[in-house]
């Protein structure tokens, strides 16, 4: 008989993650979750509560025992209880030692002048993408449903948070935060003959290949996810929710052939958090200095930084938040639309709401290669009365000069003609404007962010479909 089924994985970050600590300080407005040692944390409520999102996606009607509806469920006396669920999520620990977290720093856009709205500008703080987290689930059996049915349902979503983005956890997920995906899957399945093996107060933590090693010395079978994907085959559920999954890539520099051709270098100005001044000289070697030559590494300190983060590699590689491509696609659809005189009610189902969570989800874009360099400003105020220097207002800044940064977007709908509608007004807004006419970041105004975007031909597929 089936006493428990226990998953361990790893939980790769693909982007920065943040979830919602309550122990602020005053280097950042929204702190990282933190437990009791200090320690940056993913609660297992936190991994419950997306995971069974994405269960709920693939299968609407969830068994009780891991749903709300439990709640409302009758014994035999007639009395209303509340039942542990069946799914439970351990606290996820970071794998890779303490690795040290980074701000970011977003601003709202208003509509109307694509500007920064004033008093909107806040920071985060985040761990870095490659962070590998731990991740442990535990199936238990349950009266009020069938322990093949469970086993079955977690199959499938674990199937889905396996593909890359397929887990978009803590807050932000909607706009590039919390990208992650799962690898080395090991189950373990437990009858009650070997219940003594589980729950071990004393385990140590273990890697997945670890715990597999230690329960195959125990005398007990391990599989993999696609042994369990097999076995239920005939009880895998048909997915509910529909994916248009969009990609392409954001062109930064010299324009070398088509419209435009020749008359100057389209650059990227999105300001980075002021910490990464600290992390400046990451960029030192990617910077197109004058024939004269460059100053020395300790001559570079500039006032604005571009954003970037550290790779595992070490070196600092810019990127594009998904933010900052969610807000311009958002702030341009609705100038559009109010033009037209058009409800703003489907791009509130695309883009979300104060009240209600969107469809679309926009990663980070990041570099497709090495190849890319930066420009640093020199600025200065100037006086509208002389005409001359405004007193000592000299600044620096910097800006992405080349670079070709590859996309992505999911869109989740609740059938495959909502998903391609939907995906089509991402698609026509970027044929449209693409070209130039989509600017991105800040000083659009003055010559920066008049971008190339190019779009790849749209996939629409199942959320989940039977192996």
């Amino acid at each position: 008989m089936n006493y428990r089924t226990l998953i361990f994985a790893n939980l790769v970050q693909e982007s920065a993650l943040t979830t919602g600590g309550n122990q602020p300080h005053l280097m950042v407005d929204l702190p990282l979750a933190r437990d009791g040692c200090g320690r940056p944390v993913i609660r297992g409520s936190t991994l419950a509560g997306c995971f069974i999102a994405t269960a709920r996606a693939i299968k609407p009607q969830l068994p009780i025992s891991i749903s709300r509806s439990r709640i409302r469920h009758q014994d035999e006396a007639g009395q209303r209880t509340i039942t542990p669920s069946a799914w439970r999520f351990s606290h996820a620990h970071a794998l890779d030692g303490a690795r040290p977290t980074v701000l970011l720093q977003h601003v709202a856009i208003d509509s109307r002048t694509l500007a920064a709205k004033d008093d909107c500008v806040f920071n985060l703080e985040a761990m870095p993408p490659g962070t590998r987290w731990s991740f442990e689930l535990e199936i238990i059996s349950s009266t009020l449903d069938s322990f093949d049915e469970l086993e079955a349902l977690a199959a499938a979503t674990l199937s889905v948070w396996e593909r890359p983005g397929g887990a978009r956890l803590g807050r932000g997920s909607g706009h590039g935060y919390g990208w992650c995906h799962l690898n080395n899957i090991v189950v373990v399945r437990l009858t009650d003959q070997q219940e003594q093996l589980w729950p071990d107060a004393f385990a140590p933590e273990r890697t997945p290949d670890e715990w597999a090693q230690h329960f195959l010395a125990q005398g007990v079978r391990v599989y993999s996810l696609k042994d369990l994907l097999h076995e239920h085959k005939a009880q895998l559920p048909c997915s509910a929710h529909y994916v248009a999954e969009l990609s392409g890539t954001i062109e930064v520099g010299e324009r070398k052939e088509g419209f435009g051709r020749g008359y100057g270098i389209d650059t990227l100005s999105i300001g980075g958090h002021t910490q990464l001044q600290l992390d400046a000289l990451g960029l030192y070697n990617h910077i197109n200095w004058p024939e004269e030559g460059a100053p020395t590494r300790e001559e570079f300190e500039p006032d604005f930084v571009i954003t970037a983060l550290q790779g595992e590699d070490g070196r600092m590689q810019p990127f594009v938040p998904g933010a900052s491509i969610r807000g311009v696609w958002r702030s341009y659809l609705e100038r559009y639309w109010r033009a037209q005189g058009r409800a703003m009610e489907m791009l509130d189902t695309l883009f979300g709401s104060t009240e209600k969570a969107g469809n679309l989800h926009v990663a980070d874009a990041v570099l497709k290669d090495n190849d890319w360099r930066v420009f640093w400003h020199q600025h200065v105020a100037i006086d509208e009365l002389s005409g001359g220097a405004y007193g000592a207002a000299k600044f620096d800044r910097l800006s992405l000069a080349s670079g070709c940064f590859h996309w992505r977007v999911l869109i989740e709908a609740k059938s495959e003609h909502e998903a391609q509608n939907q995906a089509d007004i991402i698609s026509e807004l970027i044929k449209q404007l693409g070209d130039g006419h989509l600017p991105l970041g800040g000083g659009v105004w003055r010559g920066h962010g008049h971008v190339r975007w190019r779009l790849d031909p749209p996939n629409i597929r199942p959320l989940f479909g039977k192996t």
